[in-house]
């Protein structure tokens, strides 16, 4: 039986000759964004931890897959951008409180981890959230509905955090979610 980090190493082994890019939403609105510590979880082949360490921050990278962790590795180097990988298995990682001043989470979900993220936030720190949705399911009927946020969106997640930005239903076939959230 494939593991999930089987399965994300067969995925990335595909990409390794081409560097990824950071995802529009947070190229949009990264005026909001300042430096510091940042964690990019579920961070896949880094385009955003690149991104991010290029802005300034020092980026705590987390993906399940070795295979995207390499290639983030060599592409860090190669700039010599502020990024540190971690291997994980996310539903189990320990998440570290009050340790960021960002963290950014695209295209995972896994509801029972969201109390965790707000508590790794530092006081002012950010929250860059995109994700599926129930709509989502128009568009790839095998996906794991656990793993799709409701048509209420991502903000019901999130109540101990001040919500700057909420589209519960968003993208070209409204099957996003996205959200930023300052922690007070």
């Amino acid at each position: 039986m494939r593991t999930d980090a089987d399965k994300w190493d067969a995925k990335y082994r595909k990409h390794r000759d081409s560097a990824a890019d950071a995802d529009p939403f947070l190229v949009k609105w990264s005026h909001m964004l300042r430096g510091g510590r940042g964690l990019d979880l579920a961070c896949g082949r880094g385009g955003n931890s690149i991104y991010l360490a290029r802005l300034g921050y020092w980026v705590d990278a987390v993906d399940i897959s070795l295979q995207a962790l390499r290639q983030l590795s060599a592409q860090a180097k190669e700039l010599n951008s502020s990024v540190g990988c971690v291997a994980a298995d996310l539903d189990y990682w320990p998440i570290p409180v009050a340790a960021y001043d960002l963290v950014v989470v695209f295209y995972f979900f896994a509801p029972e981890r969201t109390s965790d993220l707000a508590a790794s936030l530092r006081p002012g720190g950010l929250l860059f959230y995109v994700t599926y949705n129930v709509h989502h399911k128009s568009e790839q009927p095998e996906f794991n509905e656990a793993y799709l946020v409701s048509h209420h969106g991502l903000a019901p997640y999130f109540g101990s955090l001040h919500i700057v930005l909420d589209e519960p239903i968003g993208g070209d076939s409204g099957n996003i979610s996205s959200l930023i959230a300052r922690k007070p």
